[in-house]
């Protein structure tokens, strides 16, 4: 599993997303990333400054990240419904949401005033 962190004014970690390999490069190759640049800042993830690369939620970067998000949970809820039959095991269950779930975690982070910074 990878992290998606989310940082406060502070720079401390306000939280972490843990995403599946795939669900990451999918995001790498989404117009996700390529909403804004990442900036090298030092960051307090556990109280002790870190150099890593995040992309400030300011200015419209927060409001682009929310419209991908939104619209994509559009799209993916469409494919769940779509996909998932009628009465599907727990195991599917789990398997088609993972991706809608994973979105919807990311998406209320990103609208979250407290969170300032996103490492990605």
């Amino acid at each position: 599993m990878l992290d998606i962190v989310f940082y406060s004014q502070d720079k401390a970690t306000v939280e972490a997303v843990d995403v599946s390999q795939n669900f990451y490069e999918w995001l790498q190759q989404s117009d996700f990333s390529r909403i804004a640049e990442p900036q090298e800042m030092e960051m307090k993830p556990d109280g002790e400054a870190v150099k890593t690369s995040v992309i400030p939620l300011e200015g419209g970067n927060r409001r682009k990240f929310s419209d991908f998000l939104r619209d994509t949970i559009v799209q993916e809820s469409d494919d769940v419904l779509k996909n998932l039959g009628d009465s599907p095991s727990k195991q599917e269950y789990t398997k088609a949401t993972y991706k809608l779930k994973t979105l919807q975690s990311l998406r209320k982070l990103v609208e979250d005033e407290n969170c300032k910074y996103l490492e990605f």
